[in-house]
C-alpha cells in the first residue's frame, strides 16, 4: 500500500511539473482581448523616446516593457520623473526604520528612491546619464495644478518642508513647486528632447498625482503644437498605473496579458505591447529594485509583471462649433457608473457624462449624474484655457451650489445634471480647453471625470 502511494505521489508531482514548466516556459499568455490592438513599435537609431514618470517605479510599471524594446532597437530614451517620492510616510518609516518621520527624514528617502529608480533603469538598459529628476512635491501635482499656479506664491510640502527641489541632480530646471515653473520644464524637455515618441501618464489614473502629471504634459505638448518654431509630431501613448480595483489578480504572472479595466475597456483605443519572457523576466527583476516600495505593496506592483503592457492611444480633441440657441448639445466625455467606492453607495455625487454646447457668446456645460442632484453635495468644473497669444494660462473653476465662480459665470440644478455657463471673454482667445470635473461630499472626493481637450471654433 505505501508503494502505492509512493506512486501516486510521484505521478501527481510529474503532473504539477509539467503545469509549472507550461505555466512559465512555453511562450504563450492568455489568449488577447480582441479589442486592444498591438502596438508594432518598428524603433531606429533616429528614434527619440521620452517617457514621464510621476514617481520612482511609475516608469517601470507602466512601460518596463517599451523601454527595454527602444534601448534594444537603438532608441535614443529619457526618462523624467517629476517627482523623487518624498512623501510615502509609511514606506519611509520601514525602509529607513524610523519610527516617527521629518522633513529631513522624507528628503533622505527622496534620494533613496533615487538610487532604486536607477538600479531599475539599469536593469531595463538605461543608463543614468538618461535619467532626469525634476523634485517636484510628491503628492502635491495636483495642487500645483488647480492652486498654486504661480511662482511668487509657491507650495510648501508638509512632507519635505520646502518650497523647491531640495534635490542637486539632474539638469538645473526651474523646480521652485508652482505649477508655472513644472509647465515650463514640460516644455523645455519636449522642446529639447523632440521625441518621436512621448509617453506619460492617461488621463482616467485615479492617483492626483498621475492625472495631474497627465495634465501638464497635455498642456505643454498641445501649446508646443500652437508654436510654429517647433515640428515635433510624436507618437503619443498614454499608460495606466491607478484604477479602482485593478489590476486583479495581484502579484506576477508572466503567462497572463494585462486587460483594460473592464469598467473603461471600451473607452477610447487601447494598444497592448507584448513582451518576449526575457522582457517579461526583466521588468519584474526591475520593479523589484524598489526595495522601499516593495516591502509594502508587493502584490500591487507586481502584478504589473505580465506577458504585455497596456497603453491608451491619445485621443484627439473634441471639437464645438458655434450654435446660437445652444441646440447643438454634443457628448464631449463619459465616465463609467460606480467607478468608486462612493459612487456606489451615493447615486447623486456619480459623473456620468459631460455634454457641451456653444450658445452664441456661451460655452455651456452639462455635468450629467446618475442621480438627481443635491445641494448637500459640491459639483466642481474646471476649464483650462490654451491661448496661443497669450503668456499666462486661463483656469476657471465652477462649483454648484456654491459660487458660480469668475463674473459672470453660472451654474444651475437640472434634474440629473449642473449646467455650467462660462462665457467666451472669460477664455480670452482661446481656441482650445482643457475640462475636467469632481463631485465632493464634504472634503472627500466622490468622483472625477477624466480631462477631456476640446477645439472651440
Amino acid at each position: 500500500m505505501r508503494r502505492l502511494y509512493r506512486v501516486l505521489f510521484l505521478g501527481l508531482l510529474v503532473l504539477a511539473s509539467g503545469i509549472g514548466a507550461h505555466f512559465w516556459v512555453l511562450p504563450l499568455g492568455t489568449a488577447p482581448n480582441p479589442e486592444v490592438r498591438p502596438i508594432n513599435l518598428n524603433l531606429t537609431a533616429r528614434d527619440r523616446v521620452l517617457i514621464f514618470a510621476p514617481h520612482p517605479d511609475d516608469e517601470t510599471l507602466g512601460a518596463g516593457g517599451l523601454i527595454q524594446r527602444a534601448v534594444a532597437q537603438g532608441a535614443k530614451i529619457k526618462v523624467v520623473f517629476f517627482t523623487c517620492g518624498d512623501a510615502f510616510r509609511y514606506a519611509a518609516q520601514r525602509r529607513l526604520r524610523v519610527l516617527k518621520t521629518t522633513p529631513s527624514t522624507m528628503r533622505a528617502f527622496g534620494r533613496l528612491r533615487q538610487k532604486e529608480a536607477l538600479a531599475a533603469l539599469s536593469v531595463l538598459g538605461v543608463p543614468s546619464e538618461a535619467v532626469v529628476f525634476l523634485g517636484f512635491p510628491d503628492r502635491g501635482l495636483a495642487a500645483l495644478w488647480q492652486d498654486y499656479w504661480s511662482s511668487a506664491r509657491p507650495y510648501r510640502s508638509p512632507y519635505t518642508g520646502v518650497t523647491a527641489s531640495p534635490y542637486g541632480t539632474g539638469p538645473a530646471f526651474a523646480t521652485v513647486y508652482s505649477g508655472q515653473a513644472l509647465l515650463a520644464s514640460m516644455e523645455e524637455l519636449i522642446r529639447s528632447e523632440n521625441p518621436t515618441v512621448l509617453v506619460f501618464p492617461s488621463p482616467h489614473e485615479g492617483h492626483p498625482d498621475h492625472w495631474a502629471a497627465g495634465a501638464f504634459v497635455s498642456f505643454a505638448l498641445e501649446k508646443l503644437k500652437g508654436d510654429r518654431s517647433w515640428h515635433g509630431r510624436p507618437r503619443v501613448y498614454t499608460y495606466l498605473v491607478h484604477y479602482s480595483n485593478w489590476p486583479r489578480p495581484w502579484g506576477a504572472d508572466l503567462a497572463r496579458n494585462l486587460e483594460p479595466p473592464p469598467p473603461i475597456a471600451r473607452e477610447g483605443l487601447w494598444l497592448r505591447l507584448d513582451l518576449s519572457w526575457p522582457e517579461r523576466a526583466k521588468k519584474l527583476n526591475a520593479i523589484l529594485k524598489y526595495k522601499s516600495q516593495v516591502a509594502v505593496m508587493r502584490g500591487f506592483l507586481t502584478s504589473f509583471a505580465r506577458a504585455s503592457e497596456l497603453y491608451w492611444a491619445y485621443p484627439a480633441a473634441e471639437v464645438l462649433n458655434t450654435d446660437a440657441g445652444g441646440a447643438g448639445q454634443k457628448t464631449l466625455a463619459v465616465d463609467p457608473a460606480g467607478d468608486s467606492i462612493i459612487d456606489r453607495l451615493e447615486r447623486d455625487a456619480d459623473i456620468v457624462q459631460l455634454d457641451g454646447a456653444l450658445d452664441g457668446q456661451d460655452l455651456k456645460l452639462w455635468l450629467r449624474l446618475r442621480g438627481l442632484v443635491k445641494k448637500e453635495l459640491s459639483y466642481r468644473l474646471e476649464v483650462v484655457a490654451l491661448a496661443q497669444t497669450e503668456p499666462i494660462r486661463r483656469r476657471v473653476e465652477l462649483r454648484y451650489p456654491e459660487d458660480a465662480g469668475q463674473p459672470g459665470t453660472a451654474g444651475q440644478a437640472e434634474g440629473n445634471a449642473v449646467v455650467f455657463t462660462i462665457p467666451r471673454s472669460v477664455l480670452g482667445d482661446a481656441a482650445q480647453v482643457f475640462i475636467a470635473a469632481e463631485t465632493h461630499q464634504g472634503k472627500v472626493r466622490a468622483d472625477r471625470l477624466p480631462q477631456v481637450r476640446v477645439v472651440l471654433k
